[in-house]
């Protein structure tokens, strides 16, 4: 289930508005809701794929860091108090009896509740137009540049500085309470009459303390640096923080991963998924299953144990989320630039082992798919990396999942349109509701989803979660997969 924080946050978003338009972002988690103050350089690298786009990376800077004069910069104005508070309690009942012709009698009951309770005071602190546009006349980009920004260029990631923030003013404490109650009772006459009775109760308690100043959400400008300095109020996904080196900007999204493939073999011959050049990678779900399956066909050549252990490490490092990013930074850099790769810690070392030769070289007809999982996995919430990590102890588990978001996105076309997709009661295993793992995978997306009928919501800014959702179940389940 999604943590206390996480779902206090996404209903205060919800109550202050700026949500529905995807550019309030939510912090994930309550360590990081010191790290996206105003001012705040974030970074965020191109991504692996065209339908989704990896998450916002502190990079331990703000802006008064790469400019000159280093004075502090301008207080951000407060443009709004806003009190929410969010109680839920609800309980669900059911009870059941059963007789027969005789005097026999079973007969039983439960019930599940649930209750949480939040009441914060919040204020949105804004850096204004007006704010910025002075910073740019009176202040420099900083010569040497800074080094942290010399290692962005490098990579070629964006950088980002935050504009807006969602700011708690007072400490605030959230209860979520749990619970489930269960009672049975039996009759069975016969020469030895047979009673029984039993009860049985479960309580589960959360408690967070959110203190005062935490950062719930937050809203972000895009950098440009080149000669001078420039801001991005207005997003445009075709701009890049860097100017491009001569020769060209580097090839980005599906199509630099399908052209890092070229000189594999068993995947040269991908124009039998439909891939040409650009404009023939349709923006669907077609087009997303074409990525999937370029990546699936190598994978599916590995033998069994090597897929199996592969599984069992990367199940490790979905508890690792730092790992996680390191792992990827290293593949990143091993297939852009070629040569070694330095040995890695931990499960991040254990996938890596997979990957290289004994010289340190990545090897990358294998490199490449586990480097677009990577990236599909690190869009995902901390709540859906842990229940996924979960599911890698039954990879039937995982290929029910996939059928059911494979279900989700192609019925939800067009994406960019609100729809209602019905589900299959075939697809949705034993139980639909709050507490099952698919739900809240869904869910964390950011769909609306019902129980009665079995409903999904769907929302445009849903797509890149979801996107990526698929992409990982799918590449999981071909690494969990046993052979025909």
């Amino acid at each position: 289930m999604p943590s206390a924080f996480e779902r206090v946050v996404k209903s205060v978003i919800k109550e202050v508005g700026g949500g529905s338009r995807g550019d309030l972002i939510p912090v994930d988690c309550l360590r990081n809701s010191t790290s996206f103050r105003p001012y705040s350089l974030l970074s965020r690298k191109l991504s692996s794929s065209w339908f989704w786009k990896p998450r916002y990376t502190c990079v331990n800077l703000s802006i008064k860091d790469i400019l000159e004069p280093n004075t502090p910069e301008p207080e951000p104005e407060c443009s709004g108090h806003f009190q929410v508070s969010d109680v839920i309690d609800g309980t669900i009942e059911g009870s059941v009896t059963l007789s027969g012709t005789g005097e026999g009698k079973i007969s039983g009951g439960a019930a599940v509740s649930d209750s949480s309770s939040a009441s914060m005071n919040v204020c949105i602190l804004r850096v204004t137009q007006n704010t910025w546009e002075t910073m740019q006349r009176d202040r420099h980009l900083q010569q040497p540049e800074n080094k942290i920004l010399q290692q962005l260029r490098s990579r070629g990631d964006d950088v980002f500085v935050v504009t807006e923030v969602l700011q708690t003013k007072e400490e605030v404490q959230i209860t979520h309470v749990h619970k489930q109650e269960g009672s049975g009772q039996c009759t069975l006459p016969g020469v030895l009459c047979l009673q029984g009775e039993g009860k049985g109760h479960q309580s589960r308690k959360k408690m967070v303390t959110i203190p005062a100043g935490s950062i719930l959400a937050f809203r972000v400008a895009q950098l440009l640096i080149g000669s001078k300095w420039d801001i991005l109020l207005v997003s445009d996904e075709k701009q890049r923080t860097f100017e491009p080196p001569s020769g060209g900007q580097r090839a980005r999204g599906a199509m630099a991963f399908v052209c890092s493939l070229r000189c594999i073999p068993s995947v040269s011959n991908s124009s039998s998924y439909g891939i040409h050049d650009e404009e023939e990678i349709s923006e669907d779900f077609q087009g997303l299953d074409t990525e999937v399956k370029v990546c699936s066909l190598e994978l599916e050549s590995l033998e069994m144990e090597l897929r199996q252990q592969l599984l069992v490490d990367i199940g490790r490092l979905l508890q690792d989320q730092p790992g996680m990013e390191v792992l990827e930074a290293s593949l990143e850099q091993g297939l852009c630039s070629g040569g070694q790769v330095e040995p890695l810690d931990g499960p991040a070392g254990s996938v890596l082992e997979y990957l290289v030769l004994d010289s340190g070289e990545l090897v990358p007809e294998l490199a490449a798919p586990i480097f677009y999982l990577l990236g599909a996995l690190t869009v995902l919430s901390e709540t859906q990396q842990q229940l996924l990590a979960k599911a890698l102890e039954t990879t039937t588990v995982l290929s029910k999942q996939l059928e059911l978001v494979k279900h989700v996105l192609e019925q939800s076309t067009p994406w960019q349109e609100q729809s209602s997709v019905s589900l299959p009661s075939g697809l949705l295993g034993d139980s639909w509701d709050e507490e099952a793992p698919t739900w809240v995978l869904l869910e964390e997306c950011g769909l609306r989803l019902q129980v009665e009928p079995p409903h999904v919501h769907w929302e445009p800014t849903s797509q890149g979660p979801t996107c990526a959702l698929y992409a990982s179940l799918a590449l999981l389940s071909c690494l969990g997969q046993k052979p025909g």
